[in-house]
């Protein structure tokens, strides 16, 4: 009896040994199935996320700029009146309070003296604009190439690609701000008439270069605010990106019904971040840009609106740079330190919202054109 007990134990060991060697290798298995599955998932994501419809350089930029020209006809006009109100005070130096300028403008020009200047501040920024936006995108693709993502050379080469667009803009669109300053100004228009006679006047009487006047602190001033600006921008959204596709592939991951899944898979990887997040991370980028090359801005302005014959050697170089420490060497004696500044305060409060709005709208755009 004791001899078919021990039997029967030994029998039921085995069998229980057995049992847990399945369950473990079944375990295995399951884990190894799963494992291989995520991987595929991985796969399949990485790949869709590398596969998108290439379109036509020419084709790429026309849809850009046009992205670009919407987006500035739509923030400019609505800021047009804090636009103006800043001139006032960076230009013609007035020296009320903001409600009581308010209160002067209205009196003196109506309702439409917030828009003074609006069609030529248009025909100005929204060329500007759209070829800054475009050239950041397309310096940035031959970064994307170049560089893997995370390294050394694509923050730098994302750096450099915000600086090279916002030269590449200055140069470009220069001239209409300079017509666009001296027709702003307390006696502009009397002086001056409409835009075309502006043009004729300044050529007759300062010469071709006259229209670059200025021009040497706007590229000194507007290389690092461009690149603090997009550098800034870009970063923060594409780090919410990522994380918006991490959690989008955790969904998919988690997903059992086949149908839910493929409508899941088709939003990846996710193509822009929340209205709300690209508003503040285009605020954030505007005002760090704004504050960090402000006074440049000041010495610019000051600059364009100085008369007299002008030259090539007194747009470019040397004497260039000499006459951009003159008029900052009169600043500070005339103003102070705090004179480098004055309109910092409307200035940042328009870049608030066109800085957010800008980049907002551009984002829309681009969705409506269908242009990465």
């Amino acid at each position: 009896g004791a001899s078919a007990s021990g039997a029967g134990a030994s029998a039921f060991g085995r069998r229980r040994r057995r049992r847990r060697l399945a369950s473990v290798s079944a375990s295995k298995a399951s884990k190894a199935s799963g494992a291989g599955w995520a991987r595929s998932l991985d796969d399949k994501l990485r790949a869709k996320s590398t596969t998108t419809r290439k379109l036509p350089a020419q084709e790429e930029a026309a849809r850009r700029l046009a992205s670009g020209i919407g987006a500035t006809i739509c923030v400019r006009t609505v800021l047009a009146p804090l636009e103006r109100v800043k001139i006032e005070y960076l230009l013609n130096r007035s020296a009320l309070k903001p409600e009581a300028l308010v209160r002067s403008i209205f009196t003196k020009e109506g309702l439409g003296g917030f828009w003074k200047g609006n069609l030529l501040n248009l025909a100005r920024t929204a060329p500007y604009k759209a070829i800054n936006f475009c050239a950041f995108d397309t310096y940035r693709g031959f970064v994307i190439k170049a560089f893997p993502e995370g390294s050394d050379g694509r923050k730098i080469g994302t750096l450099c690609a915000g600086a090279g667009a916002g030269v590449t803009a200055v140069l470009t669109c220069f001239p209409m701000d300079v017509l666009r300053t001296r027709l702003l100004t307390t006696g502009g228009k009397a002086k001056y008439g409409s835009l075309i006679q502006c043009v004729k006047t300044m050529y007759t009487q300062e010469g071709l270069s006259t229209f670059y006047r200025g021009i040497t602190p706007a590229l000194v001033s507007m290389a690092p605010n461009a690149a603090v600006y997009y550098t800034i921008y870009d970063g923060l959204k594409h780090r919410r990106m990522a994380q918006l596709d991490e959690e989008l592939r955790v969904r998919i991951a988690a997903t059992k019904d086949t149908r839910e899944r493929a409508k899941l898979e088709r939003e990846y990887p996710s193509k822009t971040v929340e209205a709300s997040n690209m508003m503040l991370f285009g605020a954030l980028a505007g005002v760090a840009s704004e504050a960090s090359t402000y006074p440049f801005e000041v010495i610019r302005r000051r600059m364009q609106m100085q008369g007299g014959r002008s030259s090539a050697s007194m747009v470019f170089g040397r004497e260039a740079l000499r006459r951009m420490t003159v008029t900052l060497r009169s600043i500070v004696r005339k103003q102070g330190v705090r004179g480098l500044y004055a309109g910092l305060g409307p200035s940042c409060i328009q870049v608030l919202p066109s800085a957010s709005l800008g980049f907002f709208s551009y984002e829309m755009f681009k969705l409506l054109f269908q242009v990465d």
